[in-house]
């Protein structure tokens, strides 16, 4: 009956010592994973807290092309309109192919 006891004992601390081992492991990935989900977090504020400056900035880039290709649709605009004008003076002015006398 002793014998029993002891070995009933013995194979629940077995078991106690496994289930602490487990335990102990899953302490250990739970502790590294939330040490790697820290430096995620100190990298992406550190990434997103400079991107409002940064995005203004290109939005003021932006909006200076797009101003600047506005003007350039201007001047292109204006450059064919006086095109156009040559040409209509081209066909409208008489040709003088043939020299003066």
């Amino acid at each position: 009956m002793l014998t029993g006891v002891v070995i009933i004992n013995v194979v629940i601390s077995v078991v106690c010592f496994y289930i602490a081992a487990r335990v102990w492991k899953l302490k250990r990935k739970i502790a590294r994973l939330e040490m790697r989900i820290a430096t995620i977090e100190r990298r992406s504020h550190n990434v997103l807290v400079k991107s409002p400056t940064f995005l203004a900035k290109r939005q003021r880039g932006a909006h200076q092309v797009r101003r600047n290709y506005q003007q350039l649709e201007l001047q292109l605009q204006q450059v064919r309109q006086l095109l156009g004008l040559v040409g209509l003076g081209r066909m409208l002015w008489p040709r003088r192919d043939r020299p003066l006398r």
